[in-house]
């Protein structure tokens, strides 16, 4: 893994919204509605690390915002790499579907579905997404299955789609 960091994407620069510009210090104006949106993205990300397992959360504050390398916590966790570094991929999952609404909000930015997965390329994708979110928790998946398949003519033949789909897309 290389010690270089990424700072800004280049879809952001395309927005005309570069870090490294002085536009925000340009528009007197702009400054409030920078400062509330900083403050909005702050509590967002805050709310959304504190819904994340305890290992994936000290994880990622360690490594993005610490700037700690996957190698160095693994090697002081005492844990193999590969663990930490599947900690670190259903974290980031988990937090880039929990702020997505977020970010298509503030920005205007709407995140890639997945085309392999049968909700996400679903023309009901909203419809699933909100009965996968409101399902009783103690149950199994099968009434979610037999539903999908009633009322979406949706077949889902095990219930480990419908678990990858709700930690990773």
């Amino acid at each position: 893994m290389s010690g270089n960091r990424i700072l800004y994407q280049n879809w952001i620069v395309e927005r005309g919204l570069d870090p490294h510009s002085d536009w925000p210090l340009q528009d007197p104006e702009n400054q409030g509605r920078i400062g509330e949106r900083s403050e909005q993205i702050r509590a967002a990300v805050q709310c959304a690390l504190g819904q994340l397992e305890d290992e994936e959360r000290e994880l990622i504050v360690r490594h993005h915002i610490m700037g700690e390398s996957i190698r160095r916590i693994a090697r002081q966790s005492g844990r193999d790499i590969h663990r930490v570094e599947s900690l670190h991929h259903s974290g980031m999952g988990k937090l880039r579907k929990m702020l997505a609404p977020m970010v298509k909000e503030l920005f205007g930015v709407e995140t890639a579905k997945r085309e392999d997965c049968p909700v996400c390329s679903s023309a009901h994708f909203r419809q699933l997404e909100r009965i996968i979110r409101d399902r009783d928790r103690r149950q199994t998946w099968q009434p979610i299955m037999r539903l999908f398949r009633r009322r979406y003519n949706l077949v889902i033949k095990c219930p480990q789609v419908l678990v990858g789909h709700e930690r990773y897309h």
